[in-house]
């Protein structure tokens, strides 16, 4: 199966065709997702400019990490839950779409900093305190994460600027009915 069929197959499932369709459940999932977005990046953001000693800096940066820690992970639930289920309703569309194709090549790099710094800088925080100047591995990886999900925040934000070429989609866009949920 190529990645195009993938796409189609899973924006053809029943509840993807739902999600799509619906006048209230697609702007909410939607509207979810963008307050994930704030949770998650202002902890983010807070998190990453304390590390960088530009924020908070009577502060020790375990106690920020370790405080920001669980609010940041419901954050990036709600992203990540809410964001499966958008691409998911338009996979086919997005397949298409050079915004949505960069944020999956940014996530993997995300993912990738995540495994290289979360050990070391992250879950390390208290040792962070100890050094009387900031190490230069814990100032990269704050650094780099803003830079990264700054990016992501971008490219998603084009990815609704992108239309789909209506010629090669398989899924039907034209006279879509509008289901309403009981």
């Amino acid at each position: 199966m190529s990645a195009l069929e993938l796409a189609q197959w899973i924006q053809g499932t029943g509840w993807a065709t739902y999600l799509r369709m619906s006048a209230y459940i697609y702007p909410a999932i939607l509207a979810s997702h963008l307050t994930g977005i704030a949770l998650f990046a202002g902890t983010v953001l807070v998190t990453d400019l304390r590390i960088l000693g530009v924020v908070m800096r009577n502060q020790p940066v375990s106690g920020v990490v370790n405080q920001l820690r669980w609010p940041k992970r419901i954050g990036f639930l709600i992203v990540a839950t809410c964001g499966f289920l958008l691409a998911s309703s338009k996979a086919e569309e997005y397949y298409y779409n050079t915004f949505f194709r960069a944020k999956l090549a940014l996530l993997v790099l995300v993912a990738i900093h995540a495994l290289v710094f979360r050990g070391s800088v992250y879950n390390n925080a208290a040792a962070l305190d100890q050094a009387r100047r900031m190490p230069g591995k814990a100032r990269l990886a704050a650094a780099l994460s803003l830079i990264l999900w700054i990016s992501i925040a971008c490219v998603g934000r084009g990815i609704g600027y992108i239309e789909p070429p209506l010629d090669k989609l398989h899924a039907a866009l034209s006279s879509i009915a509008i289901v309403v949920p009981r």
